[in-house]
């Protein structure tokens, strides 16, 4: 985990691991890999323990983030 996503998780206090996809894979498997920038497009997924999406979203360029209450409100799905 990167430190950005460490201090993120710590802030929030969540007892789950958070992905960091350096080489790529993962972004181009979603989708959201954007060969120009060679970046992830600023995307949001989240994943139950059997490996199912149960949120994602891809916001458009030069967007807002989701807010944090919002993406808690979408894990607290999960329980």
């Amino acid at each position: 985990m990167r430190f950005s996503q460490k201090a993120f998780a710590d802030f929030l206090k969540l007892n789950y691991p958070l992905l960091s996809d350096a080489p790529g894979n993962v972004m181009k498997a979603y989708g959201v890999y954007d060969e120009t920038s060679r970046r992830a497009k600023r995307s949001y997924f989240i994943v139950d323990k059997q490996g199912v999406v149960r949120f994602a979203k891809v916001m458009p360029k030069n967007s807002e983030l989701i807010p944090n209450h919002e993406l808690l409100q979408e894990i607290s799905k999960l329980k």
